[in-house]
């Protein structure tokens, strides 16, 4: 199924939620709630913020960006772990957001996180 009314899938993805005590992801829309199954991941990263080091994620929650779980995949698209466990994707926006953050120093690449700057894992699969 593909969700594609812009309330309806900003209400989903807000929606979504790991179920400890099940073992599963599920999405809580108003009163109706469901288990979800995850083929790739459940969160997305929306956007990244520089000055505060800061990742919007697709559930509407906020948290810091660990740079050391940064990775790109085969298709060159950027993950990490959110929520301390979960795989995230980058959207298009936040990739592009991260990498107008990234500087050279030298060999290294270092992630602008507000007035830090953290060397970033090799950005390959």
């Amino acid at each position: 199924m593909r969700v594609t009314h812009p309330r309806l899938l900003a209400a989903f993805r807000r929606g979504v939620r790991f179920a400890d005590a099940e073992r599963t992801f599920v999405v809580q829309v108003g009163p109706f709630r469901g288990w979800l199954d995850v083929e790739d991941t459940a969160f997305f990263v929306d956007a990244y913020e520089e000055a505060t080091g800061d990742l919007a994620l697709s559930d509407e929650s906020r948290e810091p960006l660990d740079p050391t779980t940064l990775a790109s995949d085969v298709d060159g698209v950027l993950r990490c772990t959110v929520k301390s466990r979960f795989p995230a994707r980058f959207t298009r926006a936040a990739q592009a957001d991260l990498m107008n953050a990234l500087e050279l120093d030298g060999d290294s690449i270092l992630v602008r996180l507000g007035s830090r700057r953290v060397a970033a894992p090799r950005l390959r699969p």
